[in-house]
C-alpha cells in the first residue's frame, strides 16, 4: 500500500501591481463620494436656514400688515426673536426692510391743495422702516432719502406726492395698485456666505425673501 503525501495547493503568483490598482480605485471612488456627501449635507443645512429666513420674513410681514408699529423697540425685539437663527442688529447678518406703498391718485393731490402733482398715478413710498444691518442690502424698489422719513418711518403726503426720489421703481411690475390702494412690502436679506459654495441663486452669499400684503 502506497501512502500519498498531502498535496499543497498551488496559488498563482500575486501580481505586484494588484494592490496598487485597488488603492487607486478606492482613491478615485472617495474623490467623488466624499464631496458628494458633503454637498448633500451642506444643501440640507442651507435648506433649513433659508426656510427659517423665509418664515421670519413672513411673520414680520403678517404683523406689519395687521398694524404692528416696527418703529417701536418692543416690536423690533419681536422681529429679532422671530429671526432667532440670525442676528438682526446694526452689525448683524440680516436686515428686514418694511415699506408702505401707495398709488397716488387725483383725490390725494386735491386733498393736499397742490397746484401740480408730479407723482400722480405713480406708486410711492409712504413709510420706510429698516431693522438690522442696513449695509447688507438695499431694497430692489429704491431707498427713500432719510430727510423725508420721520422717527416713526412715515413720509408726509406733500413729499411723496411731489418728490421723484420717493417713487417705488418697478413696483407696478410686481403688483399693480389701483386708485386709493396701498400695499405693505417686507423684504428680508440674510447673509449666508456658504451659499456661494453650493451654487446659491442669490448672489453675494445671501438669501432674499419678499412678502406682500
Amino acid at each position: 500500500m502506497v501512502d500519498h503525501l498531502p498535496v499543497r495547493p498551488v496559488f498563482p503568483p500575486k501580481r505586484l501591481g494588484s494592490r496598487g490598482s485597488t488603492m487607486l480605485e478606492l482613491a478615485m471612488m472617495l474623490s467623488v463620494a466624499v464631496p458628494l456627501l458633503l454637498g448633500v449635507a451642506g444643501v440640507g443645512l442651507q435648506l433649513g436656514r433659508t426656510l427659517s429666513a423665509t418664515q421670519a420674513t413672513r411673520d414680520v410681514a403678517h404683523m406689519y400688515a395687521l398694524g404692528a408699529d416696527f418703529s417701536l423697540p418692543g416690536a423690533k425685539n419681536i422681529a429679532s426673536t422671530l429671526s432667532r437663527d440670525f442676528t438682526l442688529t446694526s452689525g448683524g447678518d440680516a436686515v428686514i426692510i418694511l415699506s408702505r406703498i401707495v398709488k397716488v391718485y387725483q383725490a390725494d393731490c386735491d386733498a393736499s391743495s397742490l397746484r401740480t402733482c408730479p407723482n400722480l398715478n405713480q406708486t410711492v413710498f409712504a413709510q420706510r422702516i429698516v431693522i438690522g444691518n442696513t449695509s447688507l442690502f438695499n431694497s430692489y424698489f429704491g431707498t427713500p432719502p432719510a430727510s423725508y422719513i420721520d422717527t416713526s418711518g412715515n413720509i408726509k403726503a406733500t413729499d411723496y406726492l411731489q418728490q421723484s426720489s420717493l417713487i417705488a421703481n418697478g413696483f407696478n411690475a410686481v403688483l399693480a395698485l389701483q386708485d386709493n390702494q396701498s400695499a405693505r412690502l417686507v423684504e428680508g436679506y440674510f447673509s449666508m456666505p456658504e451659499l456661494n459654495l453650493i451654487g446659491g441663486t442669490n448672489g453675494g452669499g445671501g438669501y432674499y425673501a419678499r412678502m406682500l400684503f
